[in-house]
């Protein structure tokens, strides 16, 4: 014990620098595998969480009380809420927004914090009138904390209207208020398919104005056995002469849906996070363990045994086992206040510091046990070799640093270049090899994800590559007059500019048993708005295009035939029968809930049958989606013209047009969280860790060439320049073996990607990036030196041959 304890001192007096790089290394690796878990955890969890905490079963609506319904068994939690008939607010920023969605509520006190979480600001006082909690999916409208809206009431005197779904211009009074804070429930998320934008109002605003507008009645229902029970709820809803019920657990399927990719990808990148730090943490024990076994031929001429260098070598490994892991943990600790991210940090209950006690300190102990584990092979070797006296045989120069000799290079160039290039040999033997590879590996991951980092920012930002190849959809008002609906297509149709007009429909069909997403549509001006990924258009009322993933689960191909089975417009029962399929394309996220690459496109007399002369009378097929919920899919020209007509339309039809708006699971992905940059970073930090550790562990191997160096004459700023030589010869081997690998397996891994996703769009290689990427790879190497080589520089010559 004495002897390790005195071998234990001595290494921290010598190398206490690489000790402290390597436990810093450590922690690196146990901060980011553990801050992953609990992120991914936290994520995979918090739609169910949220459900727990604010969620509810079902909803049902009403004109008029039911009183009844709160007491109705076996229902274990009701919650009432008031809706006060308005049009959608008006402010200084506030953009508009679609009617449709939007209401002002109010719900008793105790029941707001059930329905809703508030996630910025704080609940409004019961008491004022004036405070109010708005949907935090209003943010991009330009509503937030601290905003003063005006909401236009519609008058008591208008019911007939409200009742009749018609749009009206409220003639109620115009009340000011302000938003005290931002809340989300479960209509609210915006992986919902038609997210509702809410004002929550107080009891006292209740008081006030709710005598003077027209009142609608809102119930949600907690059922004890779940989405079991909902038929039963039903049943005894109908009994009641109550209106339908909205499944509120299909509203949350559709939150889990859109949180599962973000859960997925914190899973995979910790497993990578965790098997990168493994390589670099493996390479790094054998290193250290090589520098510190120079010592042991003497120790062992000395009389010390091969089990007391072992066990020398496995108490290092120990100490930095403890030390990094005790880091780690805190950093992890610190990540968890930031943590989750994106629609999962809007879902968690009680995000931002987390500890778990069994993950934390069960994690950190398999930490130190891991890495001990790591160290004992290394400890083994180094102890084997303790007799070796034999400096070997002497290392062949390279051919890069024998070409330098021989054109007048300086003498610091020569020196770092032979530093990064040769090994060395026996006692002064540093695996420079290694740590090659580590920053080739480095360099390649970062432009490698910086490639699928642009392709998935090309994507989220170009609509057409995810189906949406309009400017603006207007949606028809399917309970309102048609002749309003026939108004707008003809305002559409006659502004200049406007380049690209579909007419459809939206409705599920069965596809070879298969339940799908359906659109039908047709061009009413220039070619359908949809991009296609392969094939042509469906033409004729028995063809339809399929998204790829819909094409590949219904094991079809392009000009395979499918049995559709889809109900008739005008009626009756389902028809089947079989279509040819065309192409391939992605349909708009807006009209499909089943993800990119799925779904299907028809002509809208495809799906009309009988009721428009077999698909064949034009006006019929148009007046089809005037009459219907359809939708009219606009493209602008590009130019100030189109600009203005879309502009224009979008003011007159403000409460009936809709933009493209990215999936939220690639906004996710890529925006909000930024997976792939995260990946990249961690990479970089192995990679810059390794190399300072290199760096470090090379000095103190080589300090008595440093001392030779300076005893003959050699300048400290000589001194330092051999070391910025040694590292800008390493990144410059990263940067011409790493930025080619790099950039080709960004595409392959994006290509994959992309089929994956079904929207086959092509990589992104951007050369400003690239160069930029490689010289920041220069600078950052050059400044990790700037320790070390001040260390070199400022040690003198007889403290560095002391030791000899």
């Amino acid at each position: 014990m004495a002897f390790l304890v005195l071998m234990l001192r001595a290494g921290l007096r010598r190398r206490w620098r690489a000790w402290l790089a390597l436990a810093l290394l450590t922690a690196l690796a146990v901060g980011l595998v553990l801050a992953g878990v609990q992120t991914a955890r936290r994520t995979a969890t918090a739609a169910d969480r949220f459900e727990v905490a604010h969620g509810y079963d079902a909803v049902t609506y009403s004109a008029a009380p039911a009183h009844d319904l709160a007491t109705l068994a076996p229902f274990a939690r009701t919650t009432t809420v008031l809706f006060a008939g308005s049009a959608p607010p008006r402010c200084d920023t506030c953009q508009p927004l679609n009617q449709n969605n939007f209401a002002v509520q109010e719900a008793p006190p105790r029941s707001l914090a059930h329905l809703v979480k508030v996630v910025a600001g704080r609940m409004p006082n019961q008491a004022d009138a004036s405070e109010v909690l708005a949907s935090s999916n209003l943010v991009p409208y330009g509503i937030h904390v601290g905003s003063v809206l005006h909401l236009p009431l519609v008058a008591a005197s208008q019911r007939a209207a409200v009742l009749g779904n018609a749009n009206l211009t409220p003639h109620g009074p115009v009340v000011t208020v302000h938003v005290v804070g931002l809340s989300v429930s479960e209509f609210e998320f915006p992986g919902v398919q038609t997210p509702s934008y809410d004002i929550y109002t107080t009891s006292s605003f209740a008081r006030t104005y709710n005598p003077q507008t027209v009142t609608l009645y809102e119930y949600f229902f907690n059922l004890p056995q779940g989405q079991a029970g909902l038929p039963r709820f039903e049943s005894v809803i109908r009994q009641h002469g109550v209106g339908g019920v909205v499944d509120m657990d299909a509203e949350f399927n559709t939150i889990v849906t859109s949180i599962a990719p973000q859960a997925v990808a914190w899973w995979l990148l910790t497993g990578l996070a965790a098997l990168v730090g493994l390589v670099v943490l493996v390479q790094a024990l054998v290193r250290q363990a090589s520098v510190e076994a120079e010592d042991f031929p003497a120790l062992d001429a000395l009389g010390a045994s091969r089990r007391q260098l072992f066990s020398f070598g496995m108490a290092r490994t120990l100490v930095v086992a403890v030390v990094g892991t005790s880091i780690g943990v805190a950093l992890a600790l610190l990540f968890s206040v930031v943590a989750p991210f994106g629609e999962a940090r809007l879902a968690d209950p009680h995000p931002g510091f987390d500890f778990d006690p069994l993950l934390v300190l069960g994690g950190a102990a398999l930490a130190v046990v891991l890495v001990l584990v790591l160290g004992v092979w290394p400890a083994v070797s180094s102890a084997r070799r303790a007799s070796y006296l034999d400096e070997g045989p002497a290392a062949r120069a390279s051919r890069a640093v024998t070409f330098l000799s021989g054109s007048g290079a300086p003498p610091t160039m020569l020196i770092g270049v032979r530093n990064a290039l040769e090994r060395g040999r026996g006692r002064r033997a540093i695996p420079v090899g290694s740590a090659i590879l580590g920053v080739v590996l480095a360099v390649a991951v970062l432009c490698g994800t910086a490639v699928f980092g642009d392709s998935l920012h090309q994507l989220t930002s170009t609509p057409s590559q995810y189906g949406q190849g309009f400017d603006a959809w207007f949606s028809v008002n399917s309970t309102g007059s048609v002749g309003q609906n026939v108004a707008m297509l003809n305002a559409i149709e006659r502004r200049p500019g406007i380049t690209g007009i579909t007419a459809g429909i939206g409705g599920p069909v069965t596809i070879d048993g298969k339940v799908v997403d359906a659109l039908a549509g047709d061009s009413l001006r220039g070619p359908l708005v949809i991009p296609l990924t392969g094939g042509r258009y469906a033409t004729s009322n028995n063809e339809v295009v399929l998204g790829p993933k819909t094409l590949s689960e219904l094991d079809a191909h392009v000009g395979s035939t499918v049995e559709v089975s889809a109900p008739v417009a005008a009626g009756g029962s389902d028809e089947t029968r079989p279509f040819r399929v065309v192409g391939t394309a992605v349909l708009p996220p807006d009209f499909n809930s089943q993800g990119l690459g799925s779904g299907a496109i028809f002509t809208v007399g495809a799906l009309a049958g009988s009721s428009c002369h077999n698909g064949t009378d034009p006006s019929c097929l148009t007046s089809l989606v005037v009459a219907q919920t359809g939708s009219f899919l606009v493209r602008a020209a590009p130019d100030a013209q189109g600009q203005a007509a879309l502009h224009a339309l979008s003011r007159e039809y403000s409460t009936q047009v809709n933009f493209p708006t990215p999936p939220t699971d690639l906004v996710s992905f890529g925006e909000a969280v930024n997976f792939p940059l995260i990946f990249g970073v961690i990479v970089v930090l192995f990679g810059t860790a390794t190399l300072l550790h290199l760096l470090l562990s090379s000095l103190n191997r080589r300090r008595r060439e440093v001392g030779l160096l300076k005893a003959l004459g050699m300048f400290r700023r000589q001194v330092a320049f051999s070391v910025a030589w040694q590292t800008t010869t390493m990144a410059l081997i990263g940067i011409v073996i790493g930025v080619p690998l790099g950039i080709a397996t960004g595409k392959a891994v994006w290509s994959a990607f992309a089929d994956n996703l079904g929207v086959g769009t092509q990589p992104v290689v951007t050369a400003a990036e690239v160069a930029l990427l490689a010289v920041g790879t220069l600078v950052v190497a050059n400044a990790l030196a700037v320790i070390p080589a001040v260390i070199a520089a400022r040690s003198r010559a007889s403290s560095l041959l002391q030791s000899e």
